[in-house]
């Protein structure tokens, strides 16, 4: 494809993904109009209003937004990964199930997460009370970010050529650059409170790790639309197999881990605060590694639906920790 060819193509994808957080951020106004007026209806009626459902903004990749259907068909408004879409994972967890608006889209990293023109889009989000149940803002905000940033053609820069496994000085180089678009993002969550007149605890942020994904050369869909393979071509190329590949991407992901905890657990924080207000929900050792069961892997970089929903199910624990007996 020539440079005028992509050009269009990165147009047409741009212009996809504005139409589809478009028609997201619609169905989210409908659903809040929808959770207002029941309240109201009970109110007139003598009844005690419910609780509304606790509403969260989600930002970050596929793991979020992931349209296929396990590794085949694509699916339109039913999305399978962890948050899924209306009616599935976690949107249809918890008592009450929580309301989600998905700015999440497959394939961005942690520093495409956060361009200056998708944070103006979270903080337009956040800034806008139409789109919320609580007639403020989000309730908290859920991320899945920097597994992009690390995977792919790039990966080969982390690898040592054949010994030495993943080369951890290199690859502390891009963790720095992963931790620096999360803590961009709790900055940007500092505005939206201060522009909304909140306290910024009042937005925590929930984050997590990935797992041990496995090196098969599988990539996600087929024919005209597919992604990767993400890490056997460059652990091929650098010289170790598929056990080697293992061990190497076990490690990558428990570095990658540690990197996020240095922030959960506030070791790493901007100057002037004491705080990140984030949260780690460890995810490692959910899915097996293996592509046969419907708890493995579906490809190298996703899960099975049913992996999808262990996943959900360990973020539903985690929120159920922090707003006891709100969901």
């Amino acid at each position: 494809m020539d440079a005028a060819g992509r050009l269009q193509l990165e147009k047409q994808l741009r212009d996809a993904r504005s139409a589809e957080i478009e028609r997201r951020e619609i169905a989210n106004k409908l659903e809040v109009q929808r959770n207002r007026s029941g309240a109201t209806r009970r109110t007139v009626r003598g009844a005690a209003p419910p609780a509304m459902p606790l509403h969260f903004l989600a930002v970050g990749d596929s793991w979020f937004d992931y349209p296929l259907d396990d590794n085949g068909d694509l699916l339109v408004n039913n999305n399978q990964a962890i948050i899924g879409e209306v009616g599935t994972q976690l949107r249809s967890m918890g008592n009450p199930p929580p309301n989600i608006l998905s700015l999440a889209y497959h394939g961005l990293s942690a520093t495409a997460m956060l361009t200056y023109e998708r944070q103006h889009e979270i903080l337009d989000a956040l800034k806008d009370p139409s789109q919320w149940n609580n007639g403020v803002t989000a309730d908290g905000i859920l991320v899945s970010a920097g597994g992009d940033d690390v995977v792919g053609d790039s990966f080969a820069i982390y690898l040592g050529y054949k010994r030495g496994g993943l080369d951890t000085v290199r690859f502390e180089g891009i963790l720095d650059s992963v931790q620096a678009s999360y803590l961009d993002l709790f900055a940007l969550r500092d505005i939206a409170a201060a522009e909304v007149n909140i306290d910024p605890k009042q937005i925590p942020i929930f984050g997590h790790c990935y797992d041990y994904a496995i090196p098969n050369g599988v990539p996600a869909g087929y024919g005209l639309w597919q992604s990767g393979p993400w890490l056997q071509p460059s652990l091929n190329f650098a010289g170790y197999d598929y056990n080697e590949g293992l061990n190497i991407v076990q490690t990558t992901i428990d570095t990658f881990k540690q990197k996020l905890l240095e922030l959960a657990n506030d070791t790493v924080v901007p100057p002037g605060k004491t705080t990140n207000n984030f949260i780690l929900i460890d995810t490692t050792t959910t899915l097996t590694r293996d592509d046969t069961l419907p708890n493995g892997w579906a490809n190298e970089l996703h899960p099975y639906t049913e992996g999808f929903t262990l996943l959900a199910a360990k973020f539903l624990a985690a929120l159920q920790t922090h707003y006891p007996g709100r969901i």
